[in-house]
């Protein structure tokens, strides 16, 4: 049962027929792992907040810079220094003290994963390097918990919902090479609009998720920032995947 001060507050997702008060009830009991609070994180956290997602869990190493500002919403000019978990997560329990914020000051490595995303329903990866990402990928599927990646460079975002419940390829099967990303935000640029609509695209998707609609599950999306296009190609799981591969190769 909702509280009329939650009634209030959600009152925009509870007057539409496709979340209402069931749905938003759903977002309330629902937890979500974010992991990387940079240009897709701070995004997707706060609209995940103001959502009403009961329970979010917060995972950065990383400091506040002055490049980061272009583009990571959470932070100002005053937090260049702090720790971007807890500057994240003072940020959104100020923007809905009606959820519970944890904030964890330390890098997303092999020997906590399995422990962070063991107690979500929900993950998001929203880091900025391939090898962290082979890692999430990896633990998700060890514990069979969906996944939404997204990334962005230049004027040119991905997304894509992964559930190792289904027969679709893991983000190993989508760069199969265990190769050190050769261009980041920080070399390579990016237009601060993009980062946001794919991390704003994540939150939609978890949305979704948490409030009982069909996911495009296995599903590439790509953005095209200059031209405004979008287009999808289906993720096929490759036979030989180390992670998704042959009879559940990540059960091995």
């Amino acid at each position: 049962m909702l509280s009329n001060e939650q009634l209030l507050r959600y009152s925009s997702n509870i007057l539409m027929k496709e979340i209402g008060e069931t749905g938003q009830q759903r977002l309330l009991k629902s937890h979500v792992l974010i992991i990387g609070l940079g240009g897709l994180g701070c995004p997707a956290s706060q609209y995940l907040a103001s959502s009403g997602v009961g329970q979010i869990t917060l995972v950065d190493h990383d400091t506040i810079s002055l490049s980061n500002l272009q583009r990571q919403t959470l932070y100002s000019s005053d937090g260049i220094g702090l720790s971007k978990a807890w500057q994240a997560g003072h940020s959104l329990s100020r923007l809905n003290p009606d959820i519970r914020i944890t904030a964890i000051e330390e890098k997303a490595y092999e020997g906590n994963l399995d422990a962070l995303a063991e107690q979500a329903d929900l993950v998001l990866d929203c880091t900025d390097n391939r090898e962290t990402r082979y890692l999430i990928n990896q633990s998700c599927y060890r514990l069979n918990t969906p996944l939404i990646s997204a990334a962005a460079r230049g004027f040119n975002g991905q997304l894509i919902a992964l559930n190792p419940g289904q027969s679709h390829g893991c983000y190993q099967c989508l760069y199969p090479d265990a190769v050190t990303e050769p261009l980041n935000c920080s070399n390579a640029g990016i237009a601060a609009p993009v980062v946001g609509i794919m991390g704003s695209s994540q939150a939609l998707l978890a949305i979704n998720y948490f409030t009982g609609h069909k996911l495009a599950w296995g599903y590439l999306q790509t953005f095209n920032g200059l031209s405004q296009n979008w287009q999808q190609l289906y993720l096929p799981r490759a036979a030989s995947c180390p992670v998704c591969g042959g009879q559940n190769a990540h059960s091995n």
